[in-house]
């Protein structure tokens, strides 16, 4: 009996599991004929006629600021060693102390050069007073010089006009008196000839005044003799001595005066070599001072500040603190976030097509369905590898933002869309509408109660219409897939 309950029991459950089944089966097949219903595109009926369209490319990109400052090291060292960090993301104004260096070794040098300038400076006016020093004696050396001309002139004329004429007048003085003195012993020479004749002197009377005689004739000889000697040696020697006298003093003049113009000079170079000494020592201490003022930094303008990459020994990371920073090194970022620019990369095929301030609309992902207006800033003349396709060039083209971007940040994904071109009663169909099969482009026209392909030629082509210049005429009906 209670077999017979058992199996009853299982029959029922049994009987349950396959009508599941069957009622799973029914409901997976119809949700997927209602798929295929759903993702089917019913052909529509399009009547080909003139229409006005624009002419665009559209490219994905990434809002970037408009101008990013960088913030970089004044401090002509490598010795700036970084002690303090404002957080990277943090929102800074213009004036915002970012970044501050270890200031030791800048105050260390300050001091030193503040001793070095002090030290420049007194040698400075030392040199100065040494060289109103050196005038003053040079000055008195060129006046004593002076003084010694003048002598020698003094000298010199009276050689020429007092001393050296009277020695000749002595000398010919001289000649005249030995010349009197012969002349009267000759004539008491003859007197005493006389007398002795008559008897009246001895011959030893006579004798003594014919010695007188020749005497007087060896003195007048003499005398004669010197006159002659000043006239032919002495006096040419003294007028000699006195002309070299004068130049000599006024050579020496001469002398002294080009020492005491190199000596001044010598000291002017000094003054010269001091004065620059201590423009160099002045320019090293305001650079100095410079150094320690820079060891401040502040944000150059509004935004937020972002690290920078820098290369170390273990490849590239961003600056922290401790690190050193080259003078010039850039290592924080300012994005000036108070205008955008949405950067795509346009197709080298596609590049020709754009300028600068071409219209452009901008459509963010975080706002589906708002378009911001903006202009081509820029298209770079260098073209890039495309990121995924290395047989693709690339130009990186930047777009402004136009209006009011409050809601719109730095990084966010962007649609852009750059208007290029106005086509305005043009024959056109949807893109929808064309078919590509075997090389060539066709559309399906309706024609009474068939159906024709018909092959056209196209032109320029828009994201919605194309336009046609052959193969079709205005008022024919082709088919379109759901425009």
């Amino acid at each position: 009996m209670n077999i017979m309950r058992s199996f009853a029991a299982n029959k029922t459950l049994l009987g349950g599991c396959l009508v599941l089944l069957l009622l799973a089966g029914f409901g997976a097949s119809y949700i997927f004929k209602a798929d295929q219903i759903i993702g089917e595109k019913k052909p529509t009926l399009t009547l080909v006629d003139q229409k006005n369209f624009l002419l665009n490319i559209i490219e994905r990109g990434v809002v970037m600021p408009a101008k990013v400052s960088p913030v970089s090291s004044q401090i002509s060292s490598n010795q700036a060693k970084i002690l303090w960090l404002i957080k990277e993301g943090s929102p800074v104004s213009k004036g915002t102390l970012v970044a501050r260096f270890d200031t030791k070794p800048f105050i260390d040098s300050m001091l030193k050069a503040e001793q070095d300038f002090a030290d420049a400076g007194a040698t400075f006016l030392a040199s100065e007073k040494m060289l109103l020093l050196q005038k003053e004696e040079e000055n008195g050396k060129i006046e004593e010089a002076v003084r010694k001309v003048e002598i020698a002139k003094i000298q010199a004329n009276n050689i020429e006009n007092g001393s050296g004429p009277l020695k000749r007048k002595i000398f010919e003085q001289k000649r005249h008196q030995a010349e009197r003195t012969l002349g009267i012993n000759r004539n008491e020479l003859e007197d005493f000839e006389v007398l002795l004749e008559k008897g009246h002197v001895s011959t030893r009377e006579r004798d003594k005044a014919a010695d007188k005689v020749a005497t007087g004739k060896e003195q007048a000889q003499v005398a004669r003799e010197e006159l002659e000697n000043f006239d032919k040696y002495t006096w040419p020697k003294l007028l000699r001595e006195a002309e070299l006298l004068v130049n000599g003093a006024e050579s020496n003049l001469q002398r002294v005066k080009r020492t005491a113009e190199l000596q001044i000079q010598n000291r002017v170079a000094a003054v010269e070599k001091n004065r620059r000494k201590v423009e160099n020592k002045k320019s090293a201490l305001e650079k100095s001072q410079k150094d320690l003022e820079n060891c401040d930094l502040y944000s150059p303008t509004k935004g937020i500040l972002l690290y920078s990459d820098l290369p170390r020994e273990n490849g590239r990371r961003k600056i922290q603190i401790g690190d050193s920073v080259w003078v010039g090194q850039t290592f924080l970022q300012v994005p000036d976030t108070s205008e955008l620019m949405a950067e795509v990369k346009i197709r080298e095929i596609d590049v020709a097509k754009i300028d600068k301030e071409m219209a452009a609309e901008i459509e963010l992902d975080a706002f589906p369905g708002m378009k911001f207006p903006g202009l081509v800033e820029s298209i770079e003349t260098l073209a890039k590898e495309d990121d995924a396709n290395s047989s693709v060039r690339r130009f990186h083209t930047r777009i402004r933002f136009i209006g009011d971007i409050s809601n719109v940040y730095v990084g966010m994904s962007a649609t852009t869309t750059i208007i290029y071109r106005e086509l305005e009663d043009v024959l056109a169909v949807p893109v929808s509408a064309v078919i590509y099969r075997d090389g060539k482009t066709m559309v399906k026209r309706k024609s009474g109660q068939k159906d024709h392909e018909v092959a056209v030629s196209l032109g320029a082509r828009g994201t919605r219409w194309v336009e046609v210049v052959g193969g079709l005429n205005r008022g024919d009906i082709i088919y379109s897939e759901g425009q």
